[in-house]
Formats: C-alpha cells, structure tokens, sequence
C-alpha cells in the first residue's frame, strides 16, 4: 500500500478527540451483530465500516493530523489506512480484506441502499480481531492504558465505555 503525504500535522495533538473516536470505534465495534442471515452479516460489516474509519482517524490524531484533515478524508476507508500506514501503521491483512470488500460501497452509501449477499463472515470475524489490535495501538499512542479502555474503568474523569459525542 502506498501512503500519500501527511495531510495535515499539528505540535499537540488532540488527545481527547482521538480517545472519543477510539472509544466510538470500540461502541460499534462491540455492537456487531450476528451473522446468522444475509441482512445480519451486511449490518456487521457496514458496524465494521464505521469502526475501522474512527479507529484510522484515532490513530491519525494521536498521530498528529487535524480534525479538519481527517473530515477531509470522509468515509474513504482505504485513504485514510494509506494514510496511516504513512504514519507508521502496520494495516493487518484482514483490515486490508474489509476495506476491499466494503470500499467503494461504504464510501457510497450503500449500506443505506441495497443488499448484497456475497459477504464473507470468516473476514468479518478476522476483521473484529484486527480492529481490536489497531485500537490498542490507538490506546497506546493516546496513553491510556488498554485495559482501562476495555474495562470501562473511569479515565481522565469519563467512563471509556461510553460513547463520546
């Protein structure tokens, strides 16, 4: 994967919006649906969609780069991996194999649209996996601890298992 040039850097970066946007990631993350029917499995994947694009952001504003250059980005799943990977970011084979099978659709729109039956619920399951280790890396670089994050214990004054808005 070839990375782009950093968009956009700042000297501190916004710790707190990459702990909240680790945080969502890891609310849609923990919500997936089962995979027992088509409709089941294309929900677990768009959940997987929303996750991965808030954990590459996390790991772009830890990183340095700006809300404003991560709203650039939007929902292009596969910019903002390249980006990272720019960034350092080792992406797994298996975030790699959920950007392909939701990108271009995600980015799109097509959740909202249409159904597709061709989804394969072993990557979904791998990507869950991946997706947990990219947001422990995420954890690491914001300095908190991981077990603090997945625990729910009350960090820097806010439970982290709650959804930030």
């Amino acid at each position: 994967m070839t990375a782009p040039r950093p968009v956009c850097h700042v000297a501190r970066p916004d710790m707190d919006l990459a702990r909240t946007l680790a945080d969502n990631a890891r609310g849609f993350l923990h919500a997936l649906p089962g995979h027992a029917n088509d409709r089941q499995l294309q929900d677990r994947f768009h959940r997987l969609a929303i996750a991965l694009e808030l954990a590459l952001k996390s790991f772009l504003i830890a990183r340095g780069h700006t809300d404003d250059a991560n709203r650039r980005i939007g929902h292009d799943l596969r910019r903002a991996a390249q980006i990272a990977a720019g960034e350092g970011l080792a992406i797994p084979l298996a975030i790699d194999n959920v950007i392909a099978d939701t990108h271009p659709f995600f980015m799109q729109g097509g959740f909202h649209r249409e159904r597709r039956s061709n989804w394969c619920r072993h990557r979904a399951d791998l990507a869950a996996i991946g997706l947990e280790a990219l947001l422990r890396k995420a954890d690491r670089l914001c300095g908190r601890s991981p077990a603090c994050a997945v625990l729910g214990e009350v960090c820097e004054g806010r439970p982290s298992d709650q959804p930030q808005r």
